[in-house]
């Protein structure tokens, strides 16, 4: 690697960084502000309006155009293709939500859920086309203005969202939020990729099946992805009701948050991979899932500790019920980011269908593991599901699958987490039962405890080699002056 591209995709990387820390922080707030102004039972209905609204997203144009990332611009015929069937498909899609909002409050048995999810429908109506801008940016490695697009969106809806609960529309508030930030996101993109499409609403035949196959394996793999991740919603939503879903979606929200992150900083992980020999992409992903383990695990680690006094104290005394399904679901969104950077990289050596089998090989452990765990144990049994199933078991499944595709030494796709994941397991066992006298305990203490322990195995069981890494990192980073 280059110091010029390593400079470059840093630089893609901190911008992407930047937008979303910046936007979920942001979010954060507006969550801690919406917890003390609504209810458990709003955040319920909203977690059962999502359950609809996230499958509809996986065919949205989004989704469908990631194939310009990894094809690149050159064939207009294609490009324009692309972006007049996503089109097509967000306006069907308006119409299938808005329709499909009365079986799913029959189904749950609360009416409001119809007029939420038919308003909600918009954001593909106001969206169409975004994805095809979307996609010629992040092909084209404009990652600063896709972080501002991100960046106005995230406070729009955050805004918006406040702004209502403050007026008293409840959970209203949620999906005036949706629509306001997919507005502003459509708009910015639109303007600032300065790429000119033409729509047509006959497809050409030709190109639409040069790039059926990518597409298909895109959608699949996202609607399995969705199947596991989904159905716990709404097994607890339909089996323990929208308050016990209330407390399991915010704690589900939180603990995801680092993965959120890790999306966006995915988007320059496809470009560049989609641009490298095979050499070359088995290197950057060794690199990429080593940093992500190395900067991740103490995240979640240090959330982990802190969950029990930061929960209450910031949402509320209402929400301690999340607190140790927080904790529980930190296995699954640590391990969903190792996956997600596995799936992209198969996405980039164009075997998306390989991706989408993976993800669907799953779906009925998953799903089977959901309903056992809510009868032995409710919320919390879901969560544990959720954190051996989904997460651990579905990581060694990636693994061996994706060694299997490659060829890829199964110790080369293990040994970039190894030493990370070993030494935040250490250190949270020290930070939590390390008996310490009473005048040394306070809130910082076991944070502090996990760090420094995290810090000293990472540099002996590295043989000082991963401290270098991060030094090396942040020194490219800084003698780059104009990074920013």
């Amino acid at each position: 690697m280059t110091a010029t591209n390593s400079k470059r995709i840093l630089k893609s990387s901190v911008w992407m960084s930047m937008s979303i820390v910046v936007g979920k922080v942001a979010q954060l707030l507006s969550q801690i502000i919406l917890a003390r102004l609504l209810s458990p039972d709003d955040f319920g209905i909203w977690a059962m309006v999502l359950i609809l609204s996230n499958f509809s997203i996986l065919f949205r144009d989004t989704a469908i155009a990631q194939v310009l990332v990894q094809r690149g611009l050159e064939d207009k015929q294609i490009v324009n293709t692309v972006y007049s069937l996503g089109i097509n498909i967000s306006i069907g899609l308006f119409i299938v939500q808005s329709l499909a909002g009365f079986p799913l409050s029959i189904f749950f048995g609360i009416p409001i859920l119809f007029p939420l999810t038919a308003f909600a429908a918009l954001v593909f109506l106001i969206g169409a086309g975004a994805g095809s801008h979307t996609s010629v940016m992040q092909r084209q490695m404009k990652f600063r203005e896709l972080a501002i697009c991100d960046g106005l969106a995230s406070f729009t809806r955050v805004g918006s969202a406040i702004i209502c609960a403050f007026s008293g529309l409840g959970v209203w508030s949620f999906v005036v939020g949706e629509v306001a930030m997919v507005m502003v996101d459509s708009l910015l993109k639109k303007y600032l990729s300065r790429y000119h499409f033409t729509y047509s609403y006959k497809l050409d035949k030709t190109a639409v099946n040069d790039v059926k196959k990518f597409i298909i394996g895109i959608v699949s793999t996202s609607f399995a992805v969705q199947m596991n991740t989904m159905s716990d919603n709404v097994i607890i939503g339909k089996l323990l009701g929208k308050q016990a879903l209330g407390y399991y979606n915010l704690a589900y929200q939180l603990a995801m948050t680092p993965v959120y992150v890790l999306s966006q900083v995915n988007r320059v992980v496809l470009s560049v991979m989609s641009q490298r020999d095979n050499v070359g992409q088995k290197l950057f992903i060794s690199q990429v899932l080593e940093l992500y383990a190395i900067i991740f695990a103490p995240v979640y680690g240090i959330a982990f500790v802190i969950a029990p006094w930061f929960i209450p104290l910031m949402y509320g005394q209402d929400w301690i019920e999340s607190v140790s399904l927080f904790q529980i679901l930190l296995t699954f969104a640590y391990t969903r980011g190792i996956m997600a950077i596995l799936g992209n990289t198969l996405v980039a050596l164009d075997k998306p269908m390989t991706n989408a089998f993976i993800n669907w090989m799953l779906v009925p452990i998953t799903v089977l593991s959901y309903f056992i765990g809510v009868n032995l144990g409710g919320a919390k049994g879901v969560a544990i599901a959720v954190a051996l199933v989904l997460g651990i078991g579905a990581t060694i499944w990636f693994w061996l699958a994706i060694h299997h595709v490659t060829r890829w030494d199964i110790k080369f796709l293990i040994k970039p987490t190894f030493l990370p994941t070993l030494a935040i397991s250490i250190s949270l066992i020290l930070a939590l039962f390390l008996p310490l006298p009473d005048q040394y305990i306070t809130i910082s203490t076991q944070p502090i405890i996990l760090i420094f322990s995290y810090a000293i195995l990472l540099a002996v069981f590295s043989s000082g080699r991963i401290p270098n890494i991060l030094f090396n990192t942040i020194k490219l980073l800084w003698k780059n002056e104009k990074i920013l």
